[in-house]
């Protein structure tokens, strides 16, 4: 299983190189600094505690254990909400193709 959210630091790409050092198991996984939980969710242990000290970090993944049916609505509702904005932007796009936006940002440091 893929993590659930990308994390400064995560070590899905380490993984290859790192799974010959974490001995088989088959007791309680602790993980005390879980991030986006790379390892946690390629392991699939049976039991585990997961700690993090980004306290936004662990509430998010409570409310994804505690409230999952709510989170998943709300993450479809978003979801239709991007793809009905991305094919407004397409049509648009289609009608303009050579029209670019001014990038504001650039014109006030440069």
């Amino acid at each position: 299983m893929k993590p659930i959210i990308k994390y400064r630091g995560g070590k899905s790409k380490e993984i290859p190189h790192i799974m010959w050092h974490i001995p088989r198991f088959t007791g309680r996984y602790i993980e005390p600094f879980f991030g986006g939980g790379a390892l946690f969710f390629y392991l699939e242990p049976r039991q585990a505690i997961i700690n993090d000290i980004n306290t936004k970090l662990m509430n998010f993944y409570r409310g994804v254990r505690d409230d999952y049916s709510n989170l998943r609505r709300e993450l479809d509702e978003i979801e239709s909400l991007y793809t009905n904005h991305r094919q407004e932007f397409e049509a648009l796009k289609a009608l303009h193709p050579d029209e670019r936006v001014e990038d504001k940002i650039a014109h006030a440091t440069g």
